[in-house]
């Protein structure tokens, strides 16, 4: 009966896609984990880092889920 009260209280998490678009017109596309798109905004705002370095851009070139 614990078990089934637990998991009626959890909230799904979702999956939001986000896109970065850059001034120069390429669009960098990857999903972040988030309960609301709110949450999904901010969490995209921690992966700006990515976009200026040369380097870690590439990891945002293929489409997958970030941590």
């Amino acid at each position: 009966m614990k078990n089934s009260k637990k998991n009626a209280e959890k909230l799904p998490i979702k999956y939001w896609q986000v896109e970065f678009t850059l001034t120069s017109g390429e669009i960098l596309c990857f999903y972040v984990k988030a309960l609301t798109q709110f949450d999904a905004d901010v969490k995209a705002e921690e992966y700006t880092f990515l976009v200026e370095n040369e380097k870690l851009r590439k990891m945002l070139l293929t489409f997958k889920l970030m941590p």
